[in-house]
């Protein structure tokens, strides 16, 4: 079974479908798109240009092998809107179910 890895992709309201779209056709098999609010300091905010206090935050389990593709077509849908994405060894933060059944690519419904 190939090692996941989560994505957490960050950017403005109303960029996350634009940012799920290209990490689901980049091979993702699943993208959990949430709502958030929150702040930074000002001069973090400036120098992101996120002057609104609203995002759209991305959770992108994605198999180890295909993380680099998924960044970089993360990178080509943005253009010049900025975000912020990182990835994270998935097995350090879900349990062994769960992690069994997103490597299997199955789905919470069954």
């Amino acid at each position: 079974m190939e090692k996941l890895k989560l994505i957490v992709a960050i950017a403005g309201h109303g960029l996350g479908e634009r940012m799920c779209h290209a990490l689901e056709g980049a091979g993702c098999a699943a993208c959990f798109h949430l709502s958030g609010q929150g702040t930074a300091k000002a001069a973090w905010m400036e120098y992101l240009g996120l002057t609104d206090t609203r995002r759209d935050v991305l959770l992108a389990p994605c198999a180890e092998g295909k993380t680099k593709d998924a960044l970089a077509a993360l990178q080509a849908a943005m253009g010049e809107a900025r975000y912020f994405a990182v990835t994270v060894p998935f097995s350090s933060i879900a349990g062994r179910d769960t992690y069994d059944l997103l490597a299997k690519g199955g789905n919470a419904h069954g």
